[in-house]
């Protein structure tokens, strides 16, 4: 994927040459868009895109014209009667202008070889030309291809990745994009996760040092969309913020900051960084390492039910309670983390981006899978329920919910897989009355959501009459 840097704004058919190049070409090529440059005398000339490759760079002129395309080297017919001076002349004379910049600021840079490109951003045009240079009319699905082989060159060229980063300062006043140090007032200390839609950093305030370390979510929105896209991106990238917002701070929630925007295309948002804190999948994926004990899953299912607790308090429906989505760490830390698919009361109207494929067919309540808008606290309680029955069975009830709605009217769990966990001497889950624990996992995961525990109150208020040890737990949580 090539580096993509938007220097100024792009029409609908300059944007999706745009993403297609940055997509296709490779890790070690430049796309500069949307600039402007002078030779000293007269208005600026402007610049669809530039590609600067390790073998030359690429003057591409973007055109968005359909149907075919007859004419010579003075001008081109189309299709409506229409006629064009030919734009293969203007463009040369532009990419002459780039090499000579490059030149006029240093010997060197006379290595750089510049040539001309006319891009049509519709594969279905037919190119009918009378002119030795047709050649450098090409279409966007062969541009990644073409621009990637120096055999398309007139001549024969060397290497100038040595020299990226001068061409890169003399053309557009700033070398590309390289790997981030730093981001805002943060110091990137490590780069966690990578996704389409966002990147984790472990990082630390320059100047702030109370927290010496902060977890950095960096949104990425796609700025080549049309307006309407892009602020409903950007509406999705801020729904975690909002529901923290309402949700202020608990011992068994995230901690975050508010969001802030970065580099153009990006918003950041810093949160709590837990020392040795990890996702309880990863716990439940090492436990035949290390055994966690029943007093251990009783301390965990509380300070959940606590954090929940508190946000149905606020108005907040978290929708996505799993394993991924909570942090332990060492001293019984333990919080619910990511709200970023969560049913804000407040502002129902708000809905995450991709809401209904981000779900989790393994935990998610079955009303929320077939409508996420119909999510109450019941919701969560069921998921609650799934991650109590995986953290006795080291196992979720069924892999896919869909699967599990048509095979019985019933959440199909292994009743006697849990009896024999719970009931079995010696067994790190073993407690005197295994038949009341299985009756209440079995109570917060029915099918009907008004057959459920209505609040999480109500969860803990059964669970501490089944023993001692769940007692102590949930007192340890309060």
């Amino acid at each position: 994927m090539a580096r993509v840097h938007r220097i100024g704004e792009p029409d609908q058919h300059e944007a999706k040459a745009v993403v297609e190049l940055g997509k296709r070409l490779p890790d070690d090529y430049f796309v500069f868009h949307n600039f402007e440059l002078t030779t000293g005398r007269g208005l600026p000339y402007e610049y669809d895109i530039c590609v600067v490759a390790p073998f030359a760079v690429w003057h591409v002129e973007v055109k968005g014209y359909r149907g075919t395309i007859r004419g010579d080297q003075n001008q081109w017919v189309f299709e409506n009667g229409g006629v064009m001076p030919s734009p293969i002349p203007l463009a040369n004379k532009k990419s002459k202008i780039l090499a000579s910049k490059l030149r006029d600021h240093s010997r060197r840079l006379e290595d750089a070889f510049v040539d001309t490109v006319i891009l049509l951003t519709d594969d279905k045009a037919k190119v009918r030309l009378k002119d030795d240079q047709s050649g450098r009319v090409i279409h966007l699905s062969e541009a990644a291809d073409y621009l990637s082989n120096p055999r398309n060159l007139p001549v024969q060229v060397n290497p100038i990745t040595h020299l990226h980063d001068m061409i890169c300062e003399v053309l557009f006043n700033h070398r590309p994009s390289q790997k981030v140090k730093q981001v805002g007032l943060y110091e990137i200390l490590e780069k966690l996760n990578q996704t389409e839609t966002r990147t984790v950093f472990l990082a630390k305030h320059r100047f702030i040092r109370t927290r010496p370390k902060t977890i950095l979510k960096v949104f990425h929105f796609d700025a080549y969309q049309k307006e309407e896209e892009k602020r409903r991106q950007i509406e999705a990238i801020f729904h975690d913020s909002e529901a923290m917002r309402h949700l202020g701070a608990h011992p068994n929630l995230i901690d975050t900051s508010d969001m802030f925007a970065w580099d153009d295309t990006k918003f950041v948002q810093p949160s709590e960084y837990i020392e040795s804190g990890r996702p309880l999948e990863l716990l439940l994926q090492k436990e035949e390492d290390r055994q966690i004990t029943w007093k251990e899953k009783a301390d965990l299912v509380a300070k959940m039910a606590r954090g929940l607790r508190h946000a149905h308090g606020r108005g907040v429906i978290h929708r996505d309670l799993r394993p991924w989505n909570v942090v332990v760490a060492p001293g019984g830390i333990c919080k619910l983390v990511n709200f970023d698919l969560a049913l804000v009361k407040a502002a129902p109207g708000l809905t995450p981006r991709d809401l209904e494929d981000r779900l989790d067919p393994r935990y998610c309540a079955p009303e929320v899978w077939q409508d996420p808008a119909k999510a109450t606290p019941a919701s969560d309680i069921y998921s609650l329920g799934i991650v109590f029955y995986q953290l006795i069975t080291s196992q979720t009830p069924y892999d896919d919910i869909e699967a599990a709605l048509k095979a019985t009217t019933e959440t199909p769990l292994d009743r006697d897989l849990l009896l024999k966990e719970l009931s079995t001497p010696g067994s790190e889950d073993f407690m005197e009355s295994p038949h009341d624990a299985v009756g209440i996992i079995e109570r917060m995961t029915r099918r009907d959501p008004k057959a459920r525990y209505q609040s999480v109150d109500e969860v803990m208020e059964d669970l501490a009459i089944i023993g001692e040890t769940w007692q102590e737990a949930t007192s340890s949580a309060e």
